[in-house]
């Protein structure tokens, strides 16, 4: 396999060749994989640039093995499975955050219960990732080669950037920050093109896209540990702490959402939040795995 890898890294595996080392990486384990990659990686590693050694899937799964995360390859298609036809998937933890280093020296933060997926040949001919959940990319300038982001129902176009995401499944509301350069995101029959401290509010509902200013350090707060509230009325506190800690929030209707507050807390577990607001407003709350109810 240590062959074929490397003619897949030089572009010069034939159809059958492919076939016999999408076959093999089928058949060895985690820990397999990641041996022979890091020792071809240590051996290129004396020649070449680290952040363009892997281009394709060995690139992938040697710097998410590096990071000790969740990897793992998923098969999308019928029939003919070549290694472009698969894709690299890292995820957080449910209540950790990871760092992800890509192919071309894009970095990402995933927040908790976060996922992000490239193919496997990410970087040949294009760049492209989709995300589920929440994340902030730090995007790695390369004029030839275009980025993505796929994410719902959204489509963002990436200009060597820095951005941050919210859109985990089953909220009905989805964000997109732009803190330094410039995206452009589709949603629907609708492109938008931000500049920094603009991001785009989407309404689950409604479909409705917004655009508003906003404060960067209040939009990556989240990376920090940190939540800040500066009287803010209990809704939009109920959405921040959704957005943090990929939760849904529902209130019973006699609790006033209208009430503002005022607070900043650091390191502190969604439960510890709700005591604290709990003292304040008087409520009560059940939490149901990522589903809280306040009543």
């Amino acid at each position: 396999m240590k062959r074929l890898l490397e003619k897949y890294r030089r572009g010069t595996i034939s159809r059958d060749e492919l076939t016999q080392l999408s076959a093999g990486m089928d058949a060895a384990s985690d820990s397999e994989l990641a041996e022979l990659l890091e020792k071809e990686w240590m051996n290129e590693n004396r020649k070449k640039s680290r952040l363009r050694l892997w281009m394709g899937i060995a690139a992938g799964i040697m710097m998410f093995a590096v990071l000790s995360s969740a990897i793992y390859l998923v098969d999308i298609g019928t029939g003919f499975k070549s290694l472009s036809d698969k894709y690299v998937a890292i995820e957080s933890g449910t209540s950790d955050k990871s760092s992800v280093l890509l192919p071309d020296g894009t970095k990402v933060i995933l927040n908790a219960n976060s996922r992000i997926e490239y193919a496997s040949d990410f970087g040949i001919s294009e760049r492209k990732v989709r995300l589920f959940g929440q994340g902030y990319f730090d995007v790695a300038k390369d004029s030839q080669k275009s980025f993505s982001v796929d994410v719902a129902d959204m489509h963002i176009k990436v200009h060597g950037t820095k951005f941050n995401v919210y859109a985990y499944p089953g909220n009905d509301f989805k964000e997109v920050s732009l803190i330094e350069g410039s995206i452009s995101l589709q949603y629907g029959d609708s492109e938008v093109q931000l500049s920094p401290n603009e991001k785009v509010c989407i309404s689950g509902t409604s479909g409705r896209m917004n655009i508003l200013r906003t404060d960067n350090s209040m939009e990556t707060a989240w990376m920090e540990d940190r939540i800040i509230f500066i009287a803010k009325p209990l809704y939009q506190v109920i959405d921040q702490l959704q957005r943090h800690f990929g939760v849904q929030i529902n209130c019973s209707g006699n609790i006033s959402l209208t009430d503002r507050y005022t607070g900043t807390f650091t390191d502190r577990s969604i439960s510890d939040i709700l005591d604290i607001l709990k003292m304040h407003y008087g409520f009560d709350y059940i939490i149901n795995g990522n589903r809280i109810e306040i009543r």
